[in-house]
C-alpha cells in the first residue's frame, strides 16, 4: 500500500512540474471578464503573478506570469481590448509560452472545443494559424526556430436581427 502511494504522489508531482498552467477553456473564459476579475481567477490559486501593467489605446493592460521555473515561464496579457459602437468591449487574452508543446496542446483543445481551422499560413516572423467559431476568433503564431508561440483569442461581435 505504501508503495502504491508513493508512485500515486510522485505521478502527482510530476504532473504538476511539466504540466501546463491553464487550459483553453479558461483562456476563453478570461475574455468575459474585467482586469480585476482576470487578475483574481489568475492569482488565486498563486500559479499566475501580476508582473506589470501598462496604459495602451485607453484600457490597462496587465501582463502575469507562472510562478513555476524560468524556463517554463508562460505568460497571458489581459485587458486588451476593442470598443464596440454600443459601448461594450471585446476583448482579447493573450498567451505566450516558450514550449511549442504547450501551444500545441490548446490547439489540439480549440479544435474539441468547436474552433475551426480557417487560415494556415506564414510570413517572415513564422506560421500562423487562425481558428474561429461564432463567439470567438484565436489566432496562432509559432516562430519559425520554435523558440516561441503565441495564441490571441478574441471575443467576435455577434449581431442579432
Amino acid at each position: 500500500m505504501k508503495k502504491y502511494l508513493l508512485t500515486v504522489a510522485i505521478y502527482l508531482s510530476c504532473t504538476h512540474v511539466f504540466g501546463q498552467s491553464i487550459n483553453l477553456l479558461n483562456i476563453i473564459n478570461l475574455t468575459s471578464l474585467n482586469n480585476e476579475q482576470a487578475g483574481s481567477t489568475l492569482t488565486a490559486n498563486k500559479a499566475w503573478a501580476l508582473q506589470y501593467g501598462e496604459g495602451v489605446n485607453g484600457f490597462i493592460v496587465e501582463h502575469y506570469q507562472t510562478t513555476a521555473a524560468s524556463q517554463k515561464k508562460e505568460t497571458l496579457i489581459v485587458g486588451q481590448g476593442v470598443r464596440t459602437a454600443n459601448g461594450g468591449i471585446l476583448r482579447t487574452v493573450s498567451y505566450l509560452s516558450p514550449n511549442i508543446q504547450d501551444v500545441m496542446n490548446l490547439v489540439e483543445q480549440a479544435k474539441g472545443q468547436g474552433l475551426i481551422q480557417n487560415f494556415r499560413g506564414s510570413d517572415r516572423n513564422g506560421n500562423i494559424y487562425i481558428y474561429e467559431n461564432i463567439l470567438y476568433h484565436m489566432v496562432v503564431r509559432i516562430s519559425h526556430n520554435n523558440d516561441k508561440a503565441v495564441i490571441d483569442i478574441t471575443q467576435k461581435q455577434i449581431f442579432v436581427e
